[in-house]
């Protein structure tokens, strides 16, 4: 995404908990993580399966071997509208509400033919639709971090959360989400055959009536 990504963004306990889900509903021995980011979960990955990280932001990926050496050879620069590999994976998993910087329903279409096309077990989240609601009268923050200051809203505009970022020195960036119906990736999976399991904030099974995150378990059907 951009070079303040960790600073802003980054949470420990967030992030040990994509690790979990993923670690408990991955299947096989070689697993696949788009949208890495900077390597985090990717590195808790790695001492149980044969990691693969995906990111499109170049910086992104330059910081993981910084952080992890280790993960230097696993990890390259490549768009998971687009993706396609040689090897078929035994769990691919794109966590971290990444789907919704998608922002056409073509496009989510593209992903859905790139997940099945890379592994018959998928893990992927998004954004519970109740996160408009959650945001409807805006968000706002102020903080520092060791290197800039900071102000940081969402406001929602039709179904897009809208991140705006005032590094307080007179320089802005504003990041765009689409909050689309999880039920466009259920049925799309469905379609190409996947059985989906359905959680709500990765600790409860079922589509609940609100919630932060849905995350789908969706698994090739064998006939």
């Amino acid at each position: 995404m951009k070079s303040y990504y960790d600073a802003l963004f980054y949470d420990e306990a967030g992030a040990r908990r994509y690790f979990n889900f993923v670690k408990d509903h991955a299947v096989g021995n070689t697993l696949l993580e788009f949208a890495c980011g900077t390597g985090d979960v990717l590195n808790m990955l790695a001492p149980t399966f044969a990691v693969t990280g995906i990111d499109i932001d170049p910086e992104m990926i330059e910081q993981v071997p910084v952080k992890f050496p280790h993960l230097a050879d696993k990890v390259s620069v490549g768009d998971f509208l687009d993706y396609s590999s040689d090897q078929k994976f035994d769990t691919v998993a794109c966590i971290g509400d990444s789907t919704n910087y998608i922002l056409t329903p073509e496009d989510l279409q593209r992903f859905i033919t790139t997940m099945v096309g890379v592994s018959d077990h998928i893990i992927v989240d998004c954004h519970h639709p109740y996160r408009l609601r959650e945001f409807s009268d805006d968000y706002y923050e102020e903080g520092s971090t060791d290197a800039f200051d900071y102000a940081y809203q969402i406001e929602v505009n039709g179904e897009h959360l809208v991140h705006v970022i005032n590094f307080l020195d007179g320089t802005f960036d504003s990041i765009y989400q689409w909050v689309f119906d999880p039920h466009i990736l259920i049925d799309g999976f469905s379609a190409q055959g996947y059985h989906v399991s359905v959680y709500t904030d990765y600790e409860h099974e079922g589509f609940l009536p609100e919630g932060e995150k849905i995350v789908l378990v969706a698994t090739k059907e064998t006939v």
